[in-house]
């Protein structure tokens, strides 16, 4: 579930319970829709129904962001009013936490280590897009904000802009606040540079028949997520390793050779053929031989994460997300 519990909500709890409808977890994953609107109605919707067809057994909400609120204040607090902090919890939250959990254990354990004794960072590449360095098993910083809108450029989001840009543009286009946000989230990023492209299939297909804008927005998506990763290795001091997973992620060798590009001052560097084999072969290391810093491909299973907890919720046997173990994260264990 997509959503943003309230700062203290977020800080002691990964799931909320509910037996036979917690009319208490619907109407704060509604008032939390707006800043989530591409998934909160929906996943909403879905729990209603689900409540109304199965109204005798146990639902669970599992929060996203519940993996990110290890974040350090430094990381989350915003050079804003202070009071906005204090009275209406903003500060960044981040998504695609089940995501960045999952795939950050599972390095681990190729690694042959421990999640407290690796720095990870996890690069998430769907339509949505976000980034997270992992230090030591507990999210230390990750690139998406108070709502998904902010950090890398995606499918149909801009990302990181001057936040001035949205006022001047409000004004010369005469257009109101839903309009804008609607703007920023459904008409931008990807869509907005190329003008008619989300897939990133379709975007390269026209960059290689020449599409200027196709090749601009290729460009300028994988300098961010470089940009990205070259910030969060100085924010840890150093990284063993870096996954690439989601769609993108997963399936693209064009967008992981090119978001590693030049990083080699940073001991990582890709090996091109193990790159392009590593496409539907599951997990992968694709690093060369002269990169210090491992390079895996690990496709992302969200829906394990959800099962384990919901399991371990039931046996009365979970504990918070840093404790926790995972079946999946143990050395030795095959998806």
């Amino acid at each position: 579930m997509r959503s943003r519990p309230s700062d203290r909500q977020q800080q002691s709890s990964n799931h909320n319970y509910s037996n036979h409808g917690n009319d208490n977890v619907i109407r704060v994953i509604e008032q939390c829709s707006k800043l989530a609107p591409l998934h909160n109605p929906p996943n909403l919707l879905g729990i209603k129904i689900a409540m109304e067809a199965m109204p005798n057994i146990p639902h669970f909400a599992v929060f996203d962001t519940a993996f990110l609120s290890t974040l350090p204040p430094h990381a989350y607090t915003y050079g804003i009013p202070y009071e906005w902090y204090e009275k209406f919890d903003v500060r960044k939250y981040g998504f695609h936490g089940t995501s960045h959990l999952y795939v950050s254990r599972r390095a681990a354990a190729l690694l042959g280590r421990k999640p407290s004794e690796v720095n990870v960072i996890t690069v998430h590449i769907g339509n949505g897009v976000s980034i997270t360095a992992v230090k030591k098993g507990a999210a230390y910083d990750h690139s998406m904000g108070f709502t998904p809108l902010e950090g890398a450029v995606m499918g149909t989001r801009c990302g990181d802009i001057d936040p001035a840009i949205p006022l001047v543009m409000m004004r010369q286009l005469n257009v109101n606040a839903d309009d804008m946000e609607k703007i920023l989230n459904t008409k931008s990023g990807l869509l907005g540079i190329t003008g008619k492209y989300v897939d990133r299939r379709d975007i390269r297909k026209a960059a290689k028949e020449g599409d200027e804008r196709s090749r601009l927005a290729i460009d300028v998506e994988c300098y961010r997520l470089r940009k990205y990763i070259g910030a969060y290795v100085a924010a840890m001091n150093g990284t063993d390793c870096i996954v690439f997973t989601a769609g993108v992620g997963e399936n693209s060798p064009l967008y992981r050779e090119k978001i590693c590009e030049n990083l080699n001052s940073l001991g990582i560097a890709i090996d091109k053929e193990k790159n392009e084999q590593a496409v539907g072969a599951g997990e992968r290391e694709i690093g060369s031989r002269e990169s210090r810093v491992k390079i895996f491909v690990i496709p992302t299973n969200e829906e394990l994460v959800f099962a384990e907890d919901a399991v371990a919720l039931l046996q009365n046997r979970y504990d918070i997300h840093t404790q926790f173990e995972y079946e999946f994260q143990k050395i030795g264990y095959r998806p």
